[in-house]
């Protein structure tokens, strides 16, 4: 999907800016879609910095105004400024616009902060559970290679051995054994 050009076109930070000014629920729809895109990538880790800083260089005319209007300057110094910053479209559309990136960057900043500590949690949760399951397979292997050793070494040592009091079939994995008919001691050759 991250191969996808038209994707990775609308998944871009201006695209998406454009979008949240015009209609801020697809905005937000292609913020979600962005982290997906990029989950494993630092894109998406700095898209909420992107918004909170784009939302306050939008009210930097609003600060210096203030600013000027506090230290009693002119402000007709900076050609166009008061056209600008009085407007009815930078009073209202802008300053809306500028609330909403701060919002959401913050928001997607929480959620991203809440969503890498439970994935965070979630992988070492796994890779503990991953490296105890491979202890325990280990071990359960080593007693498996250990009784099969040990029935390999009885099986070299049985031999079969004819009793010579009642001629019975015993087979014996010592040089010592018992007939298992006349429970008289036999010995292996």
């Amino acid at each position: 999907m991250r191969n996808n050009l038209i994707i990775k076109l609308l998944c871009s930070i201006p695209v998406i800016l454009v979008v949240l000014y015009f209609i801020p629920f697809l905005g937000v729809c292609l913020l979600i879609c962005r982290y997906i895109v990029y989950y494993y990538d630092r894109k998406r880790i700095s898209t909420p910095y992107y918004l909170v800083s784009i939302g306050f260089i939008i009210l930097i005319p609003k600060l210096v105004q203030y600013i000027f209007k506090i230290l009693n300057l002119n402000t007709s110094v900076i050609s166009d400024f008061d056209i600008l910053t009085n407007s009815n479209l930078y009073n209202v559309e802008f300053i809306k616009y500028s609330k909403l990136l701060i919002v959401l960057g913050i928001v997607f900043l929480i959620i991203t902060s809440i969503v890498s500590s439970i994935v965070d949690k979630t992988k070492s949760y796994v890779k503990s559970y991953i490296t105890n399951q491979e202890k325990r397979n280990d071990e359960i292997s080593r007693k498996n290679d250990l009784i099969m050793k040990e029935k390999r070494e009885i099986a070299k040592n049985t031999n079969f051995v004819i009793c010579p009091y009642c001629g019975a079939d015993n087979m014996l994995t010592e040089k010592v054994g018992i007939c298992k008919f006349c429970r008289r001691k036999i010995k292996s050759k």
